[in-house]
């Protein structure tokens, strides 16, 4: 089955990339199980991956694999969901993903969820959390890009509650004929760049318990003739004037893991380590939920897009 990859893809396939397998390989070995599944609000597919560790004989190393044949269903309120197994195969990478999924729900804020796997050998895990409650934005949040007498954009909303994280996504709308076909596309707005040894870096927001993110203008203008320059004729492609900016609300077990592990949604790997924070009862690794909530005030200005040789398009 192909699949594009989600926005935190890396969330649900974190035992393959980036595991730390901390375990002392010279003291007795214990057999675990590790869940990780966060659940979303935007899409209806949900993905659950669950490993066993096995020592590795030859060179007493622990190993993770794959658990198949487990029963995985989830509980929002009184319905229940049954997920299957699969393997999903990336569109851009061709790596693919075997995991447990389920294409018929999506969550909303304020719901209790639990997991619960029995595994072929009669061995149960079990997870619980609630998903986060909604936000909502501040009309101090600009909305115009560039803005007036200010080389910052900010975007502020009162938060789901004191112990939340946060992370953000702009995205423009492109469009541009491409072999006689109109194609629409996303591109993804750093909010700062690094300059080292006069290589220019874009920096992406990271989680965090701040109610508001800021880019910076000098990054977006950046970003914008970078992209111009990448094109042999940049006036073939068509920048929307709404601007999409994506706030994802992670919920308290998920916002603890990340405070915890220091990790971020570059690389939010579920470590399969018992040091490590878990809500997963009988094994390791973490059950919850994040909250997808988009700010669509945001526009350029139609001087801006066209300073960049690019075309422009108006919203209603």
């Amino acid at each position: 089955m192909k699949m594009r990859p989600f926005l935190f893809i890396i969330i649900i396939i974190p035992f393959i990339n980036s595991c730390d397998e901390s375990f002392n390989p010279y003291t007795t070995f214990k057999q675990n199980y590790g869940v990780a599944c966060i659940l979303r609000s935007d899409t209806t597919l949900q993905i659950t991956s669950l490993f066993k560790s096995y020592l590795d004989e030859n060179n007493n190393q622990p190993k993770l694999f794959f658990e198949d044949n487990a029963d995985v269903r989830i509980w929002r309120g009184d319905s229940v969901y049954r997920l299957t197994d699969t393997m999903f195969v990336l569109s851009e990478s061709n790596d693919s993903i075997k995991c447990y999924y389920s294409n018929k729900f999506i969550i909303d804020s304020n719901e209790d969820i639990e997991i619960e796997i029995l595994l072929s050998n009669g061995k149960r895990l079990k997870g619980i959390s609630k998903t986060p409650s909604d936000i909502s934005f501040k009309n101090t949040s600009e909305v115009i890009i560039p803005p007036v007498n200010k080389d910052i954009i900010q975007i502020l909303w009162n938060p789901a509650g004191l112990e939340n994280f946060y992370t953000a996504q702009m995205k423009i709308k492109c469009e541009m004929i491409e072999n006689g076909t109109n194609k629409i596309f996303y591109r993804v707005l750093p909010k700062s760049i690094v300059t080292v040894d006069g290589i220019t870096t874009p920096v992406y927001p990271k989680p965090g318990k701040s109610a508001s993110v800021v880019y910076n203008i000098d990054a977006i203008s950046w970003y914008l003739q970078s992209f111009a320059d990448s094109l042999s004729n940049s006036n073939a492609v068509t920048i929307h004037q709404s601007i999409e900016v994506e706030i994802i609300t992670f919920d308290r077990e998920v916002s603890r893991y990340i405070s915890v592990s220091n990790s971020s949604t570059d690389n939010l790997s579920i470590r399969f380590d018992e040091g490590e924070y878990t809500n997963i009862s009988g094994g390791l690794g973490i059950f919850g939920s994040q909250i997808s909530t988009k700010y669509s005030r945001l526009k350029f200005l139609e001087s801006y897009v066209s300073s960049f040789n690019f075309n422009f398009i108006f919203d209603n």
